[in-house]
C-alpha cells in the first residue's frame, strides 16, 4: 500500500535534483562570464572607491575605528578588510578578493531564497537579476562597493531569513540561534539592513505567537546572540571612545548630516506628497501591466499547447531584451525605472496581505509562507528607505542595487507563483523576468565596456572612463614623482582611490573631506596635523557637490583649509578633463 507514494516521492526528488543541477549549472556559467567580462571595472575613482580600503589599512596598522579615524558605519567592514590586508598585503587585490567572495555568496543565497519561494526556476531568475548588479562597474557593485558594509548587510539579511526558514521547517533550535548570530552581525554593518532584519524577525515572532508557537523561547533564541554580539562589540569601543564620539561623530554624525548628508537622505526618501504620488503612479502602471499579462495568458491558454507557450514566451523575453539593447540601450535604462520603481509600494502592500493571511489562518502558515513574509518585510523596510530612487540600473548610483536580491526574489514569487491563473501566466511572468535579467546584464556589459582606459599605480589598477583616466593617471604619476614611499599626502575632498593606488595615506582622522566632514574647529585641527606631519603634496578637485547641497571645495565648504593650502603650497600641475568643466590641481609645498 505504501509503495506508490514512496515511489512518487522518490521521483519528485529526482526531478528536483535534475532541475537544481540544470539551473545551478546555468547560473555558474552566467556568473563566470560576468566576472570575466567585467573584471577590473569595479569601483569608481570619482566616488568612494578606496574609502573602506583605507579604513582597513589603518586597522591593519593598529588604528581603532571611531577613535583614530572617523567611520560612519558599523565596524565589521574595516575589521574584515584590516584582517585581509594583514594577510594579503595592501592595495586593491585583497579587497577585490573579499568583494568577489561576498558577491558570489550573495548570488548563491539569493538562489536558495528564490528556490524556497518559487522553485528552481525562480531561484535561477532571482540570482540572474542579482548577478546583473553584483558585478556591475561603478561605485555600487558588490565587489568594490562604496561601503563594504552595504553588501555585507544584505548578505546577513538573506542568511538570517534562510536560517529562520530552516528552523520553521525542521524545528531545530540551532537554526534560530544562528539567525540571532547573523542578526547581530547585521548590526555591525549599516543601519538599514539591521533595521530590516530586526523588523522582519520581530513580525515573524508576533505571528508565530499567534499560531501557538513557543514565542518567548523563540524570541530568546534570536535576541540572545544578537544582543550579546552587539553589546560586546560596541561595548568594547565604549572603553576607548566616549559615547558622544562613538554615536554623534561616527555612527550618527550629526554635524555631517546637517551640513550636507541629509540632502542625500532626502533624495532617497523625500517624504513629500509629490514623491508619494509618483510612487503610486508607478505602482498603478505596473499593476496595469500585470493585468494585461494575465489577460494575454488566458487567451494563450485557450489557443495553444502549454509547452509551446512556455518556449515561445521565454524566447520572446530574450529577443525583446536584446532588441531593446541594440536599438537604444539608454532608453531601455530609463524605461527600467517603471520595472522596479513600483516595488516600495508593491512590497508594502504584499506585507499587509501576508500578515492578514497568517493572522486569519495560522494553520496554513507553512515554512515557505514564513520565509515569504520575512523576505517581503525586510524588503519593505529597505525599499521604503530608498523609495525616491529605487532603480538599480540608473546612470547614477542608487542604494536599490544592494536590495535587488530581496526584490528579485519577491518578483519571482509574484510572477511564478502568485499570479498564475493559468500555466501560461507563469510562462509570461518568467519571460518578463528573463527580459529584465537580459536587459540588466546587457547594461552592465555595456557600462563595463565603456571603461576602456586604465589607471595604474603601486597599489593596483582600475579600469575607468577615458575622461576620468585622463585626470587620475597624471595626478597619480605626479604624486609618485614628488613623494617618497609611505610619505603622507592629502587628496581632497573625495579621491580616496588615489591613496590606495599610490600606496600613500592621509594623516587626518577624516578619510575623506566631503561637505560637512570638517567643522571650523576640525579645519584648524586638520591644518595643524598636515603641518605637523610634513605633508608636501596635496591634490584638490574643483568639481561641485550638488548632491550634498554644496558647490566646490574651498567655496562653500572647507574654506579655511583651502586658504591654507593656497598660502603654503604652489600649484605644480593643473590637470583638466577633456570635454568636461573639471580639473585637479597638484600642489607642492612652498620652499621656506
Amino acid at each position: 500500500m505504501t509503495t506508490a507514494p514512496v515511489a512518487f516521492r522518490a521521483a519528485r526528488i529526482r526531478l528536483g535534483l535534475r532541475a537544481d543541477a540544470f539551473t545551478l549549472g546555468g547560473l555558474l556559467v552566467l556568473v563566470g562570464a560576468l566576472v570575466a567580462f567585467t573584471w577590473g571595472t569595479w569601483g569608481n575613482l570619482n566616488l568612494d572607491t578606496g574609502y573602506d580600503l583605507v579604513a582597513g589599512a589603518r586597522v591593519a596598522d593598529g588604528d581603532i575605528p571611531y577613535r583614530d579615524f572617523t567611520y560612519y558605519y558599523g565596524p565589521l567592514a574595516p575589521g574584515l578588510l584590516g584582517l585581509v590586508t594583514l594577510l594579503g598585503g595592501a592595495g586593491l587585490a585583497p579587497a577585490v578578493a573579499v568583494g568577489l567572495v561576498v558577491a558570489l555568496v550573495i548570488v548563491a543565497t539569493t538562489y536558495l531564497l528564490g528556490r524556497a519561494v518559487a522553485g528552481p526556476a525562480g531561484g535561477f531568475l532571482a540570482a540572474a537579476l542579482t548577478s546583473a548588479v553584483a558585478f556591475a562597474p561603478g561605485n555600487f557593485s558588490y565587489v568594490l562597493p562604496h561601503a563594504e558594509a552595504a553588501p555585507l548587510g544584505t548578505l546577513f539579511v538573506l542568511a538570517m531569513i534562510l536560517a529562520v526558514w530552516r528552523y520553521s521547517a525542521v524545528g531545530r533550535a540551532g537554526w534560530l540561534a544562528a539567525a540571532g548570530l547573523v542578526l547581530g552581525l547585521a548590526t555591525l554593518t549599516k543601519p538599514e539592513p539591521a533595521a530590516a532584519a530586526i523588523a522582519a524577525v520581530s513580525l515573524w515572532l508576533v505571528l508565530r505567537a499567534r499560531s501557538g508557537a513557543a514565542a518567548r523561547r523563540e524570541a530568546t533564541l534570536v535576541a540572545g546572540p544578537a544582543l550579546l554580539l552587539a553589546a560586546l562589540v560596541y561595548g568594547g569601543f565604549l572603553t576607548v571612545v566616549s559615547p558622544g564620539r562613538l554615536f554623534f561623530d561616527n555612527l550618527y554624525p550629526r554635524d555631517f548630516l546637517n551640513s550636507g548628508g541629509n540632502t542625500l537622505l532626502r533624495a532617497r526618501m523625500p517624504l513629500t506628497l509629490e514623491s508619494a504620488v509618483d510612487l503610486g503612479v508607478k505602482a498603478a502602471l505596473y499593476a496595469a501591466g500585470v493585468a494585461v499579462l494575465i489577460a494575454a495568458a488566458r487567451v494563450l491558454e485557450r489557443r495553444r499547447p502549454s509547452g509551446t507557450v512556455v518556449a515561445g514566451a521565454l524566447a520572446l523575453g530574450v529577443l525583446a531584451a536584446l532588441a531593446a539593447l541594440v536599438v537604444n540601450a539608454e532608453a531601455l535604462r530609463h524605461g527600467l525605472q517603471l520595472a522596479y520603481g513600483w516595488i516600495p509600494a508593491g512590497v508594502a502592500a504584499a506585507v499587509v496581505v501576508l500578515v492578514v493571511r497568517a493572522w486569519t489562518n495560522p494553520s496554513a502558515w507553512t515554512a515557505p509562507r514564513q520565509i515569504e513574509l520575512l523576505g517581503a518585510t525586510a524588503l519593505a523596510v529597505l525599499a521604503l528607505s530608498s523609495y525616491g530612487g529605487f532603480f538599480p540600473h540608473s546612470g547614477y548610483e542608487q542604494m536599490a542595487i544592494y536590495y535587488i536580491p530581496l526584490a528579485a526574489t519577491f518578483m519571482a514569487r509574484l510572477h511564478l507563483r502568485e499570479l498564475r491563473p493559468a500555466r501560461s501566466a507563469s510562462a509570461l511572468g518568467a519571460a518578463w523576468l528573463v527580459f529584465l535579467a537580459v536587459a540588466g546584464i546587457g547594461l552592465t556589459l555595456k557600462d563595463s565596456h565603456a571603461e576602456s582606459a586604465t589607471v595604474r599605480g603601486p597599489g593596483g589598477e582600475l579600469a575607468a572612463l577615458p575622461a576620468d583616466a585622463a585626470l587620475y593617471q597624471p595626478a597619480l604619476d605626479g604624486i609618485l614623482r614628488r613623494t617618497s614611499p609611505g610619505e603622507p599626502i592629502l587628496a581632497a575632498p573625495l579621491m580616496t582611490g588615489l591613496y590606495v593606488l599610490s600606496g600613500h595615506e592621509s594623516p587626518l582622522s577624516q578619510i575623506s573631506l566631503l561637505p560637512g566632514s570638517l567643522g571650523p574647529d576640525d579645519e584648524q585641527a586638520a591644518i595643524r596635523e598636515l603641518d605637523r606631519s610634513g605633508v608636501r603634496v596635496i591634490v584638490t578637485d574643483d568639481r561641485a557637490w550638488p548632491g550634498f547641497g554644496h558647490t566646490s571645495f574651498g567655496e562653500s565648504f572647507d574654506r579655511g583649509l583651502a586658504a591654507w593650502i593656497e598660502e603654503n603650497f604652489i600649484p605644480a600641475t593643473t590637470i583638466r578633463s577633456p570635454g568636461e568643466d573639471r580639473s585637479l590641481v597638484l600642489w607642492t609645498r612652498r620652499s621656506t
